[in-house]
């Protein structure tokens, strides 16, 4: 007969209930992984791979819509007699290119980031547009400017540079200006700071991330500035400011808008060193 003071659910099971005669140890609590850490370690969902895919569509279209440029330019009777060297460096011709490369450029990064994340390319890529600060990060890229042109004044940088024959003419000066302050910016800074920065993040830390992201954007200016140490240097210097700032806000939109401000600044004070663009011989040589 069962004893009637026994639990029959204990007699399978030692130490579940009590009075089983033996005390289970206890369990530490299981802790759910939560929604904001499972994004942290899924972001970004892009691969090196991909990145590399940007860089090489990226210097495919640049090198082909400019090879059109050239061929166009030369069909022009402006520029039949014009050597392809000179039509090379003329900022017509350059520009004209890269403007119309960049939004195929663009395109190509829309799509494979909505691919990848399905969702808005703003949010994937963390634009997070800075809403009333945004002036301030425009005039905090004017700040850097000034202060990274004053402290050149102590590098040895050379007295001409390789971008210096982009400027021909007032013309030439301007249209260089409206790029570099709108679709030039607007590229860079979607690429280094939107899918190159998080990339590095997440595989080597915070501080690797931002020298290597600093590091790439200075060597892809290294060919307009000759490789010169100096404004290498300084660019670099730039690019971990930028870099920064996109790490302590979570902000693209807010690199772009330093970004804005600090080549801004730049056509600025050259407006001013030249008269107006109207002397550039007094700068470029």
């Amino acid at each position: 007969m069962p004893d009637p003071n026994e639990n029959p659910l204990a007699a399978g099971v030692s130490g579940d209930l009590p009075g089983s005669g033996t005390t289970a140890p206890l369990q530490p609590p299981v802790t759910l992984p939560t929604q904001a850490s499972f994004l942290a370690r899924s972001f970004p969902a892009w691969s090196a791979w991909d990145v590399l895919a940007v860089l090489a569509i990226t210097a495919v279209v640049v090198f082909g819509f400019s090879l059109a440029a050239l061929f166009i330019a030369r069909a022009t009777p402006g520029y039949r007699n014009t050597p392809i060297t000179e039509l090379a460096t003329n900022a017509r011709v350059v520009i004209g290119a890269q403007a119309a490369a960049y939004p195929i450029v663009f395109l190509f990064m829309f799509v494979l980031v909505r691919s990848r994340t399905h969702e808005p390319f703003g949010k994937a890529i963390h634009w997070n547009w800075p809403g009333t600060s945004a002036p301030g990060f425009f005039v905090m890229g004017t700040i850097v400017a000034i202060a990274i042109d004053g402290l050149s004044r102590f590098l040895p940088i050379p007295k001409s540079l390789p971008m210096d024959k982009y400027f021909h003419d007032a013309a030439s000066a301007y249209l260089m200006a409206a790029f570099g302050v709108t679709l030039a910016p607007l590229l860079e800074e979607l690429f280094f700071r939107g899918l190159l920065y998080p990339l590095l993040r997440r595989a080597f830390g915070l501080t690797m991330a931002v020298i290597v992201t600093a590091a790439a954007f200075a060597a892809i200016h290294g060919t307009q500035l000759g490789y010169a140490w100096a404004p290498v240097l300084s660019i670099f210097v730039v690019g971990v400011v930028f870099t920064v700032a996109r790490a302590r806000t979570n902000s693209v939109a807010a690199s772009f808008l330093m970004h804005c401000g600090y080549n801004f600044s730049l056509f600025a004070l050259l407006w001013l060193a030249s008269d107006h663009y109207r002397h550039l011989e007094k700068v470029t040589n």
